[in-house]
């Protein structure tokens, strides 16, 4: 049955993005100004109307009150001849009956529009013995096209302002985003088979700058990481290519003609032998692949230190006393620790200062519970001082400070390695000190001592 693969998704482009948020942005906010100024006006004009009408009223009211007599007809008098002065406007006074007093005439300056704001009032008599309701109208209609003009020139200027802030925002913000165009171009020169190479910004900015250093640093552990495995690999061929060679060579050896049961006996230890090498050596490997891995040691309930070392003086007992060497321990230390492990890290590092340490000699195991060095254990030989330069790459990967790799028994130069990886599966480190009286190396715990 076809599976299909789900369709990828274009990238999006950043540039553009941008640009249409501040588009956006901007458009909401010129509306938002747009409808503040709108209103704004439009209250303005209803209170100008307002008071218009409010003054046009008053005016009226004082006449009247002043000139309106019944036997007078100089109020409806003055009326009629100030009806031809208010164009746009339509007056209109009624009895309380509902019968006319005064209206202006149906003729072209007082013919109104629908849009029209009105005000009634009460005009009294100059004795205070008549009323007359009356109701004043004012076309409106120029003042709501001219908001109306104002709403669709705000609009214009709202819509335009966020055309030209998103074609500023793309310019601006594509000429801001050309530092991350360049280090895209530069890591897409980057090729699997080539040595990589650090970015590089024509100009630094505060916003790229750590993102940059910290790529460069990245991609300085890759090389390092790349150059150490290649280093590891050449190693490890060197470590396996002979054991192997010897066993292909024993091997034809003892097939190219009959031998005796003897003899055959002898070439199969002796391909033991090898093939044991080559086993410790695999095993090893795989354990230091495994704590580069990020394997924590198992810490169990506190531990004895001082017991599991004693323990360890007994195993390594002969081969002291076959170099007159003697063993001692100094220091307490009780810690929650994978017994195993530092077991083996020590072993480590008492087969390391026996090997090297002054015939008739002591070698000391010191348990430190705190101090410059924290909680931990080292050993101390008295024997040929280390050259300082050579005391940073101990714990390196079959590393031997002889340059001709000269291979002392079954040692292929991974115990310290392991010494080293066993202190990181605690959350510590190692450390190695070298005088014209000796060498001491230790490891660190990063759990706290107990007691």
């Amino acid at each position: 049955m076809a599976t299909h693969e789900p369709r990828r998704r274009a990238p999006h482009s950043v540039v553009r993005r941008l640009a249409l948020q501040l588009g956006l942005g901007v458009a909401l906010l010129l509306g938002a100004i747009s409808v503040v100024v709108y209103l704004g006006v439009q209250t303005l004009q209803e209170q100008a109307q307002s008071r218009i009408l409010g003054i046009k009223v008053q005016k009226l009211v004082e006449t009247s009150s002043a000139m309106w007599r019944p036997e007078n007809q100089d109020f409806l008098h003055l009326l009629q001849t100030n009806a031809v002065k208010r164009q746009g406007s339509r007056l209109q006074l009624l009895h309380p009956d509902g019968s006319a007093f005064y209206l202006d005439p149906h003729d072209e300056a007082h013919t109104l529009s629908p849009q029209v704001r009105s005000r009634s009032f009460e005009l009294r008599s100059a004795d205070g013995q008549r009323s007359l309701r009356g109701r004043f109208d004012v076309d409106i209609a120029e003042d709501e096209q001219r908001q109306q003009t104002l709403a669709r020139l705000l609009a214009l200027a709202t819509a335009a302002g966020a055309l030209v802030s998103a074609g500023l925002g793309f310019a601006v913000v594509r000429h801001g985003l050309r530092p991350l165009s360049q280090l895209a171009r530069q890591t897409q020169a980057m090729s699997a088979g080539r040595r990589l190479a650090h970015l590089q910004l024509s100009a630094r900015s505060a916003e790229l700058a750590p993102l940059v250093d910290q790529f460069n640093e990245l991609i300085d552990r890759l090389e390092a990481g790349r150059a150490q495995l290649e280093a590891f690999n050449a190693d490890v061929a060197h470590e396996l290519r002979t054991p192997l060679t010897a066993l292909i060579g024993k091997t034809e050896l003892a097939l190219s003609r009959p031998r005796a049961a003897p003899e055959l006996a002898r070439t199969l230890a002796s391909n033991l032998e090898d093939l044991g090498r080559m086993a410790s050596v695999v095993n090893d490997m795989l354990f230091l692949a495994r704590a580069d891995g990020g394997l924590r040691a198992r810490v169990d309930a506190p531990r004895n230190l001082g017991l599991l070392i004693t323990e360890l003086f007994e195993y390594h007992e002969a081969d002291a006393a076959e170099r007159g060497l003697r063993l001692a321990l100094e220091g307490e230390l009780i810690l929650p620790v994978d017994e195993r492990l530092v077991q083996r890290g020590v072993s480590n590092l008492l087969s390391n200062a026996c090997r090297y340490a002054a015939p008739g000699s002591t070698v000391r195991v010191k348990l430190a519970a705190g101090g410059a060095d924290g909680p931990g254990v080292s050993v101390a030989n008295e024997g040929p001082p280390i050259p300082e330069a050579a005391l940073p790459r101990l714990f390196d990967r079959f590393y031997r400070g002889d340059s001709a790799r000269h291979r002392e028994g079954m040692h292929a130069g991974l115990g310290l390695s392991i010494v080293a990886a066993i202190a990181r599966m605690h959350g510590g480190d190692v450390w190695a000190r070298s005088a014209a009286d000796g060498t001491e190396v230790g490891m660190r715990f990063g759990t706290a001592p107990v007691g």
